[in-house]
């Protein structure tokens, strides 16, 4: 079941936009909504399709901090401090920010989990190749000389 990052209150207190300050809205929308299905999708334990949503959010993201540039040289486009399309435009902001905050939670706990069952493999794998200890010359312990390094190596983006 998608989510619906975009309450409709908000969508009704939307204020006429147009140029840098529409596209911004239309981004910031498109990118939410992007970011909460992939945090849907991972919460789901589906990575495969989280990833395949990456390509579009790096273009949102592109073209979102491209607008956000142009709208920081030319303010006055927004109007005053307290114009309807600053709210409106801070509201979808919050947002995001809070659909970003949800996802880096599950990120952040998808990693811990992943980098602790690494770490008890790795752990297993030292434990089995453990080198055997022999007596040598001087009748102190040393390893023999036939064991071989283990690696272990993962290398997957998602």
């Amino acid at each position: 079941m998608p989510l619906d990052p975009i309450p409709h209150d908000i969508e009704e207190s939307a204020p006429v936009l147009s140029g840098h300050g529409a596209k911004l809205a239309k981004l910031t929308i498109e990118l939410t909504d992007i970011i909460a299905r992939e945090t849907d999708l991972l919460k789901k334990r589906l990575p495969r399709e989280a990833q395949s949503l990456h390509a579009a959010k790096s273009r949102l993201m592109a073209e979102y901090t491209a607008t956000l540039n142009n709208l920081k040289v030319n303010e006055k486009l927004l109007g005053p401090s307290d114009s309807p399309a600053r709210k409106y435009l801070r509201k979808l902001t919050d947002l995001l920010r809070e659909t970003l905050r949800d996802h880096a939670r599950i990120i952040l706990r998808l990693k811990a989990v992943a980098e602790g069952i690494i770490k008890s493999v790795g752990e297993e794998v030292v434990k089995k190749n453990r080198p055997v200890m022999a007596y040598g010359r001087n009748a102190s312990y040393q390893p023999l000389k036939g064991a071989r390094p283990t690696s272990l190596q993962i290398n997957q983006v998602i």
